[in-house]
């Protein structure tokens, strides 16, 4: 016996039968019951969602045995010749090969003759965007006057490509993708009247691979039932299409969370050897990062279509990075998908992003910053003035510890328990190791500016780091606005300590610690008096400092050319 596809053996015999598009069929049996039948329909949506199918229910319903009705008794001979596909009143032509305006010619000399079996003459022109600009055109004249008794059903996935002249003489309807629990719904009945069995997760994989349009669902049960027989699970499913589990993009996210790039470098290896689809993988990535985001500013179990077994790791994984870095490693990778796409070496441009986004430095949440340096300033200003410190006025990074404090995720990673004591010198410099790697866990872009540093000094006010000097590019990274939040965070959450971190060269700290007999400013003194000097001089430079809010680090005169 020969196999029919179950797209074809389960096609919908009654506008009852169409899966959610019900704003559609129930405008069509409303007008069908009162006789407000239009010359021409335009049915517009993605495929697979039942736009040429629709069109043959209107054809039979206008030419029904039983008469003109909101649905077709599907059982007389033209509702059974039309469901066949051998009405002589039932016209389907494909534009995409009858494009030409020879081709519309010879429609407008046969839609001249009337209905041969029922009352009306249906002609459904599929992917009706294909035709050409002349045929459109000629087209035209037809719908302007159509004959009686005469029907026109547009369908196109691409309705923008159509002439506006042709739009405005159609009723357009619009079809929607089919959600994703139409779908699934849909795959269990037909499986449970086919006979065979399948897993919910295999369920909800082909739906999801379906992306809205059921027909594509259809064909891939077809398929794996073939592949798999009457048992299907996820496994087979998977290895039969390539597509990669659940598992694998939340092992790539909790990598990314951990800014862990050799990791994310090797998980895009390992997918590249497992013979992953890349561009499905890179497809699954981005849903997947927006399914985060959802669980993240929202309640991502009502609008997702993560299954629930899966909802409290999306749960902690959102908590951990956070709706500001996953909008920002959503937009880069959306930004990054077309040159993806292109690229004749795609392996190699994701490694590139996932690299890049385990790199990506974590947001500051400003607010709570701000709200901090309040209280603090608010606090030191009902105590009265204090006295400044030693070491005042030198270039260094002070974080208030209430401003540094980290972020849920920073917070999750470091121990919360505090040995005993206040922080000393010979206590920070015995740990400074573990303190390092704590950093690493959470900002490891600082913790490799911080390699080669070492404390010289610690007090309850402030610690003070020393770099060699040749350590400039590290020294000036250390000393950006709100790079050594990580480190304060560590240090609070291990020892209760609050205070600022200054960052200097071993010979400054050295000369600290060792002062010499009274002598004129050294130089780099001098560059400082210089720098404000000018400053002073320029407002100008004044006004972009405050609007930057910037530290000026030097002030160096154009070159100019001769």
């Amino acid at each position: 016996m020969t196999h029919q596809p179950l797209a074809l053996k389960y096609r919908p015999a009654t506008f009852a039968d169409v899966v959610a598009q019900d704003h559609v069929t129930r405008t069509l049996r409303n007008a069908l019951d009162r006789g407000r039948i239009a010359q021409a329909y335009l049915f517009a949506g993605p495929r697979g969602t039942g736009k040429t199918t629709t069109a043959r229910l209107l054809a039979k319903a206008l030419n029904c045995e039983t008469g003109i009705s909101g649905e077709p008794c599907d059982a007389c001979e033209n509702c059974r010749a039309i469901a066949a596909g051998r009405s002589l009143d039932v016209i389907e032509i494909d534009a995409a090969s009858n494009r030409g305006i020879d081709d519309i010619k010879e429609l407008r000399e046969t839609v001249k003759y009337a209905a041969a079996q029922g009352l009306w003459k249906v002609y459904i022109v599929d992917e009706v965007h294909q035709l050409s600009k002349d045929a459109f055109n000629a087209f035209l004249k037809t719908l302007e006057e159509p004959p009686k008794s005469v029907v026109f059903v547009l369908a196109t996935t691409e309705p923008h490509k159509i002439l506006p002249t042709i739009l405005s003489r159609c009723q357009r309807f619009d079809f929607r993708p089919i959600p994703l629990p139409a779908i699934r719904e849909r795959i269990r009945r037909i499986a449970e009247a086919e006979g065979f069995e399948i897993e919910e997760p295999a369920e909800h994989a082909i739906a999801k691979k379906a992306d809205g349009g059921l027909r594509d669902a259809l064909s891939l049960l077809d398929q794996v039932v073939a592949f798999g027989g009457d048992a299907i699970d996820v496994a087979t499913l998977r290895r039969l299409i390539g597509m990669p589990d659940e598992e694998r993009y939340l092992q790539l996210t909790s990598i990314l969370a951990d800014g862990d790039a050799a990791g994310a470098l090797a998980l895009a290896r390992e997918v590249r050897a497992s013979g992953y689809d890349l561009e499905e993988f890179y497809t699954g990535f981005l849903e997947h990062l927006r399914d985060c985001l959802l669980f993240a500013i929202g309640d991502g179990a009502g609008t997702s279509e993560v299954p629930e077994r899966y909802h409290e790791t999306y749960r902690k994984l959102a908590g951990e990075l956070g709706a500001e870095d996953l909008l920002r490693m959503l937009s880069l990778a959306t930004d990054e998908e077309r040159a993806f796409r292109r690229s004749s070496q795609q392996g190699l441009v994701l490694e590139v992003l996932l690299v890049r986004l385990a790199l990506l430095d974590r947001t500051v949440e400003l607010d709570r910053a701000l709200a901090a340096l309040g209280k603090v300033s608010g606090a030191a200003g009902a105590a009265g003035p204090a006295k400044a410190p030693d070491g005042a006025g030198r270039k260094g990074v002070s974080i208030p510890a209430e401003a540094a404090r980290p972020t849920p995720r920073a917070a999750s990673s470091r121990p919360t328990s505090r040995p005993e004591g206040p922080l000393t010198l010979e206590r920070l410099s015995g740990a400074w190791e573990s303190v390092v790697d704590a950093v690493h866990r959470v900002r490891p872009t600082v913790a490799a500016a911080l390699l080669g540093a070492r404390p010289v000094g610690c007090s309850v006010e402030r610690i003070v780091l020393a770099l060699p000097a040749d350590a400039e590019f590290r020294m000036e990274q250390l000393r950006g606005k709100g790079t050594l939040q990580p480190l304060c965070g560590v240090l609070e959450s291990r020892w209760g300590w609050s205070g600022r971190i200054e960052v200097e060269t071993a010979e400054e700290a050295a000369e600290e610690r060792n002062p010499r007999p009274a002598r004129g400013p050294s130089a780099r003194e001098a560059a400082e008096r210089d720098v404000d000097a000018r400053l002073k001089g320029d407002p100008l430079l004044q006004q972009v400092v405050e609007l930057f809010d910037a530290n000026v680090v030097r002030l160096r005169r154009p070159t100019t050319h001769s």
